[in-house]
């Protein structure tokens, strides 16, 4: 874990230093240990420990080490509740490399993200990613003017659009338009056999099982893979880009 969330932009004496970072590196030893017996293994006072716990904006010291033992628990403890899900890195290489071609010709315009619905969350979410890599993006969604992406072509690299059906119809006119005017689409869908699909210049297929949930009610791992899969991409389209 990084330092900096802890200290908080605190300046720590090295006395501090020292305290946090035997709590740090002994956490896993530390449970039902008195403060007292804290402040005698450190040959300091039970005073200058919670005064540190204070510094750091904790209430006490018990809050702090409870802070410390979730941020650095040991592995193997807990149940790991993930989904493996495999990417098959190869196949979508050239399509990562096209993205990349794209950005790198038009560095100074901005990548337009579109999506409706709950693919507005993940949509969301990846242009957020993005803008703190450094890449300058734009975020629209059906709440939006229309006229952000109309009246803004000469400023836009690529369109990344995310359709779990590759049907929303939103979805379908942005792409139209951006095809008509020469701006390259990123399609994220879970159906080849749309309309996006046949206007997208790449496409990205994520499986979906429930295909005729629109509402997104049932179970269902798009979304989940979707963001796993826009972590790879966002991470290898970065790297390469800088």
């Amino acid at each position: 874990m990084d330092l900096d969330l802890i200290m908080k932009g605190k300046k720590l004496s090295a006395n501090e230093q020292e305290i946090l970072e035997y709590l740090i590196s002994h956490v896993d030893q530390l449970e039902g240990v008195s403060l007292r017996e804290l402040a005698h293994r450190l040959f300091t006072s039970p005073a200058a420990i919670v005064r540190l716990a204070q510094k750091l904006e904790f209430s006490g010291y018990l809050e702090l080490f409870y802070f410390l033992k979730n941020q650095f628990r040991t592995s193997g403890q807990g149940v790991s509740a993930t989904i493996d899900f495999n990417i098959d890195t190869q196949k979508i290489e050239p399509s990562i490399v096209g993205m990349r071609d794209f950005y790198a010709n038009n560095k100074d315009k901005f990548i337009t993200i579109y999506a409706t619905g709950f693919s507005s969350i993940v949509a969301d979410y990846l242009h957020k990613k993005l803008l703190v890599n450094g890449i300058k993006t734009l975020f629209v969604n059906a709440g939006d003017s229309s006229g952000i992406i109309s009246n803004n072509t000469d400023n836009i690299s690529m369109l990344i659009c995310i359709s779990k059906s590759g049907e929303t119809q939103k979805v379908i006119e942005k792409m139209t338009f951006c095809q008509e005017k020469g701006i390259p689409t990123i399609l994220f869908t879970g159906n080849l056999d749309s309309r996006a699909k046949q206007l997208a210049t790449i496409c990205f297929e994520v499986e979906d099982e429930r295909p005729l949930d629109s509402q997104n009610i049932k179970y269902n791992s798009f979304f989940g893979k979707l963001m796993l899969l826009l972590e790879y991409i966002v991470q290898e389209f970065v790297e390469e880009s800088s």
